[in-house]
């Protein structure tokens, strides 16, 4: 079945490329002939794009998950406006002797309407983040927001003047004598603001389950906010600002820019990291790095223009003139205390919001290494260790860790994917073994504080308790992530035990 869903979801986010391809091929031709109207486009396109791409990686890893699909639908559904309407206004203006039917800008029009603004975009928002409702009482929602959907249809396709395009003048071939004008008058305004009553009571669920989520769940909806609330201050503040400055052309030219940023990356992106549980840890490392990188530059910037300005003004005064190649070595000053400032900042930052993310944590040692110092002797030993650690280090970055502490023949690392880090550990027994030497690992996954470059927290101590119970040879892995690791994973049981200064009985495995 998933093989099956996998094919479906990546052919329907091809078709819809391949719509949203077409798009940009008549827009382009279409360029010549118009003034503003294709800028409408971007929206057109990288929207459907972005939500295409969003469903087919949902249905690929969660074919069960409904939002996959609507993801899909929404992607498809939003893209066929802008291929009938561009096409239409090539056959209307750019090219007269095309084949051109009102049927055309029509069927973009009712195919987007059940998008937006309740439709499926009601029902996504009553499905996040899990596909599943609140509770069934909940399918009222979606039911009235269809209702709502489809009474905006009607009133829609019964107005006579419903389709406007550049060199249209026909009418709408559905639209019914008597009806002109009411798409725009009191009852397209009715359904208008329905669809929005409808949208905000689905938003309402998602503050309703992140007030009784727990866990991975709220932490799925955390990312989702973050991507929506970009979206939604993105926009309110760029209209707030369009209104103070009606006449700057600029802002008018911002506005796809806005739209794209917000709802077509991140949304899209937020619920990405949110359905698939994609760094779904790493959203306070996202924080605590958005802002103390925002600071640092805030700072730099400021102490530039400031410092800049002084100068520039007594240049002035001296030569009456300014020096650009004075602006150019302060600018190049303030690059280089990036990252001073950055590592003076960091602590502080860290203070304030530690960043909390999910890791799989290694620890290995050398077994017996004093035995081997007495055998071999200080010189030829530390010509070993010096192999030794270059072996691992090379492994680690082949696997994607990263070295956080090294204190004799011991080793820290963490990895963002528990597959690389158990693949490491393999590699990292042969070739060690290969240098004739003998090491033990442990490995385990939990919650850890990134404070600067070091990593706390209890899962770091259990960690090195669990490397602690391993034998030369081994790699012994906690229960957490032994439930992660593929089923076909060879393990061998060696019981629960007590970690000294970890609290709890942990049950070990052993990779064979």
């Amino acid at each position: 079945m998933r093989r099956n869903a996998t094919v479906a979801g990546w052919a329907i986010c091809l078709l819809t490329l391949l719509v949203v391809a077409a798009t940009v091929v008549l827009t382009i031709l279409n360029a010549p002939s118009l003034t503003g109207w294709e800028q409408v486009n971007l929206i057109e396109t990288v929207l459907p794009t972005a939500y295409a791409i969003l469903g087919g990686l949902v249905v690929s890893q969660q074919p069960r998950n409904a939002l996959g699909w609507i993801f899909l639908a929404i992607a498809f559904l939003n893209a066929i406006p802008g291929t009938t309407n561009q096409y239409a206004i090539y056959a209307l203006l750019t090219q007269p002797t095309a084949p051109f039917s009102p049927w055309i800008p029509w069927l973009g029009y009712v195919t987007s309407t059940l998008v937006y603004p309740a439709g499926l975009a009601c029902m996504a928002l009553a499905l996040i983040p899990n596909g599943r409702l609140l509770s069934p009482r909940w399918v009222i929602v979606v039911w009235a927001g269809w209702l709502v959907t489809a009474y905006g249809q009607l009133v829609a396709m019964i107005d006579p003047d419903m389709i406007q395009l550049p060199g249209f003048a026909g009418r709408n071939p559905t639209g019914i004598r008597g009806f002109e004008g009411i798409n725009q008058g009191l009852p397209g305004t009715v359904a208008f603001l329905a669809g929005l009553l409808m949208l905000a009571v689905a938003a309402a669920s998602l503050v309703i389950r992140f007030r009784r989520a727990r866990g991975d769940e709220r932490l799925q909806l955390r990312w989702i906010a973050l991507g929506t609330a970009f979206a939604v201050i993105s926009n309110t503040l760029y209209t707030v600002i369009s209104l103070l400055f009606l006449s700057h052309q600029a802002l008018a030219q911002l506005s796809p820019a806005v739209v794209i940023a917000g709802f077509g990356l991140a949304m899209p992106a937020g619920f990405a990291f949110a359905i698939l549980r994609y760094r779904l840890y790493d959203l306070d490392l996202f924080l605590n790095r958005t802002i103390l990188y925002g600071t640092v530059t805030v700072i730099l910037l400021a102490i530039f223009g400031l410092v800049d300005l002084l100068a520039q003004q007594a240049i002035q005064a001296m030569f009456d003139t300014r020096s650009e190649l004075l602006a150019l070595g302060l600018g190049l000053v303030a690059g280089l205390a990036f990252g001073p400032v950055r590592r003076w900042l960091r602590p502080v930052v860290d203070r304030v919001l530690p960043a909390r993310s999910r890791l799989t944590l290694l620890f290995t040692d050398i077994v017996e290494s004093t035995q081997a110092i007495v055998d071999l002797g200080d010189e030829r030993w530390r010509e070993l260790l010096d192999r030794y650690r270059s072996a691992v280090r090379q492994l680690l970055s082949r696997h994607r860790g990263r070295e956080v502490n090294t204190a004799g023949d011991a080793f820290f690392a963490v990895f963002d994917r528990p597959a690389n880090a158990v693949r490491c550990a393999e590699e990292m027994r042969v070739a060690v073994g290969e240098l004739g030497l003998r090491v033990r690992t442990g490995l385990h996954v939990g919650d850890v504080e990134m404070r600067g470059e070091q990593v706390t927290g209890l899962a770091v101590h259990a960690a090195a308790r669990i490397m602690g119970r391993a034998e030369a040879g081994e790699i012994v892995v906690s229960e957490s992530l032994a439930a992660l690791l593929p089923p076909e994973t060879s393990l061998r049981d060696v019981g629960r035990s007590q970690l000294r200064g970890v609290p709890g009985e942990w049950q070990l495995y052993d990779l064979a």
